[in-house]
C-alpha cells in the first residue's frame, strides 16, 4: 500500500470515529450498543479517546450527553485542551445526521482497534526474542498475546426469551425423533449416561480422587469408549501432564485387551492368543482420533492454543487433562492457591468458547486420610479456591477396600473392586453415587450390576 492510501485509509478511520462519536451524542438508541461494543482505548487518537471517555462517564452518571455537559467534565477533569477544545467538540456533534449505518461505523471502528493490536503485538513478540534467548518463553508469550486478540467484533450476548424457546422446542423435537436420549459424549457407562445425557458440550467437569483410586485409569476408559462409541465416534485430546505417552497408550493397550499391564510392560511370558488381541487392539485404536500431548509443565494458554488448533484441524469433541495442580502458571507459586484458581476459570471459559467438554483431574487434600469416614466431599478438593464454583460437574471416586488393604499390593488379592462414583456437584442434573467394578490388573472400569 502506497503513502497516499495510506493516509487516505488514515483519514477515513478518523471520519468513521467522528461519526461514531456524534451519534453517541445524539442517539440515546444507539448509545448501550456503542458502549457495549468499544472501549475509548479503539479509538485511534488521543482526542477521540478522552471524549469517549467522557461520554461514558456521563451516561453511568445518567447524565444528559451533549456538546456542552462533555466539554464541563473535560473541564473538570482538566482535559479538555487534550480533546481539542470546545471547537472540536461542537465540530463532531455537528457531524451528525443519521445513526443508520451504526452497526458498521463500530465494526470498522473495532475492526481497526485490533488491528493495532495485532501489530503492537508482532512488536512485543519481536522484542521478547530479541531479549530471551529461550524459545520457549517467546512462544508461551507469543500464544497468550494473539489469543487475547478477540478478531471477531463483539456483538450482544442479549436474546429475547422468544428466540430461546423457539430453538429450544426445535431441540425438543429433535431429540424426539432420537433412539438414545445422550444430548452429549458418550462416556460408556450407562448410569452416568443417564445422569449426564453424555457430556454437555461446553461443561468443565472435575474427576477428582486420592492417589491410587483409579482417576487416571477411569478418565482413560472414557476417553476410549468416547473415541471407539460406534455411533459417535468421537476426537479425543488427552493432556497428560504426570504421564508419558506410552505409559498411557500402553494402559489402553491393557484395557482393551485384558492383559495385565505388568505383562505389557516387560514383554514377558506372552501367549499367541494375547498377541492377537495385541493386534486386534491395534487396529481399534488406529482407526480412532485420539490425541496425546505429554508436554510436562505445560501451561493454560498452551492447552488453549493446542485444543482450539485440534477442534479446527481434527474436530475434537472431547478433552481430558491429567492433572490440574500440575498445570504451570507464569506466577512464582508463592501463592498457589489463587494461581489454581485462576486456571480453572481459564480452563471452564476454554470449555465454554470452545463448546468442548473437558474432564479435568484433581487432586484431593490429605486432610480425608485423617478422618473416620473418609469419602470425599468437596472442601477436600485441594487448593480449591473457585473449583468448586467454576465446575458443571464435580465427581469423587471411592473405594473401600484401598483402606481395609492400603498397606499391600491388592492386584493379586482382590484384583476387582467395588468403587463409588461419586456426584456431589451438577449444576443441570442430579447428584447421586453410581457403582462400579474396577479391575485393578487392566485399569478397567466396568459398569456394577448392583
Amino acid at each position: 500500500m502506497d503513502l497516499q492510501n495510506l493516509e487516505l485509509d488514515h483519514q477515513n478511520l478518523i471520519t468513521t470515529e467522528k461519526m461514531v462519536l456524534a451519534i453517541a451524542i445524539h442517539s440515546p438508541k444507539a448509545l448501550p450498543d456503542i458502549l457495549m461494543r468499544l472501549t475509548s482505548n479503539d479509538f485511534l487518537i488521543a482526542p477521540h479517546k478522552i471524549i469517549f471517555a467522557a461520554i461514558s462517564q456521563l451516561q453511568s452518571e445518567s447524565k444528559p450527553i451533549t456538546s456542552i455537559t462533555i466539554a464541563d467534565e473535560l473541564t473538570n477533569n482538566k482535559q479538555l485542551t487534550q480533546a481539542g477544545n470546545i471547537e472540536y467538540i461542537a465540530e463532531i456533534s455537528g457531524a451528525f445526521y443519521t445513526d443508520v449505518a451504526i452497526d458498521e461505523y463500530i465494526d470498522i471502528v473495532y475492526k481497526a482497534s485490533m488491528g493495532r493490536k495485532f501489530d503492537q503485538t508482532l512488536i512485543d513478540i519481536q522484542s521478547s526474542r530479541k531479549k530471551d534467548a529461550n524459545l520457549s518463553n517467546v512462544l508461551t508469550l507469543a500464544q497468550q498475546e494473539i489469543l487475547n486478540i478477540d478478531l471477531e467484533t463483539k456483538k450482544s450476548d442479549v436474546q429475547s426469551i422468544g428466540g430461546s424457546m423457539t430453538a429450544l422446542i426445535e431441540k425438543i423435537h429433535d431429540l424426539e425423533q432420537r433412539e438414545d436420549s445422550l444430548t452429549g459424549v458418550t462416556t460408556g457407562y450407562s448410569k452416568l449416561d443417564k445422569i449426564t445425557a453424555g457430556l454437555q458440550a461446553g461443561d468443565f467437569i472435575i474427576l477428582a480422587a486420592r492417589p491410587s483410586m483409579g482417576k487416571t485409569a477411569f478418565a482413560l476408559n472414557i476417553a476410549q469408549n468416547a473415541a471407539i462409541n460406534n455411533r459417535q465416534k468421537n476426537s479425543v485430546a488427552i493432556f497428560s501432564i504426570e504421564m508419558p505417552r506410552e505409559q498411557l497408550t500402553q494402559r489402553m493397550l491393557s484395557t482393551l485387551t485384558v492383559i495385565d499391564s505388568n505383562k505389557l510392560r516387560t514383554g514377558k511370558g506372552l501367549t499367541a492368543e494375547e498377541w492377537n488381541a495385541i493386534h486386534k487392539a491395534n487396529d481399534r485404536l488406529q482407526a480412532t482420533k485420539i490425541f496425546i500431548d505429554d508436554t510436562p509443565g505445560i501451561t493454560v494458554q498452551q492447552i488453549q492454543s493446542k485444543l482450539y488448533k485440534l477442534k479446527r484441524d481434527e474436530g475434537i469433541t472431547l478433552c481430558v487433562i491429567d492433572y490440574l495442580q500440575l498445570i504451570s502458571s507464569p506466577g512464582n507459586g508463592a501463592d498457589r492457591q489463587n494461581e489454581i484458581s485462576t486456571i480453572s476459570r481459564q480452563l471452564k471459559r476454554i470449555a465454554r468458547d470452545t463448546g468442548i467438554p473437558i474432564i479435568c483431574l484433581s487432586q484431593l487434600s490429605r486432610s480425608v486420610e485423617k478422618r473416620e469416614d473418609k469419602k470425599p466431599i468437596m472442601s477436600d478438593l485441594r487448593d480449591s479456591g473457585a473449583i468448586e464454583q467454576d465446575a458443571d460437574i464435580i465427581m469423587f471416586l471411592y473405594r473401600d477396600e484401598y483402606y481395609k488393604n492400603s498397606t499391600t499390593d491388592d492386584r493379586d488379592l482382590n484384583p476387582i473392586q467395588e468403587t463409588n462414583l461419586i456426584i456431589a456437584k451438577h449444576r443441570n442434573g442430579s447428584t447421586g453415587i453410581i457403582n462400579l467394578q474396577f479391575n485393578l490388573k487392566y485399569g478397567k472400569f466396568l459398569d456394577s450390576i448392583k
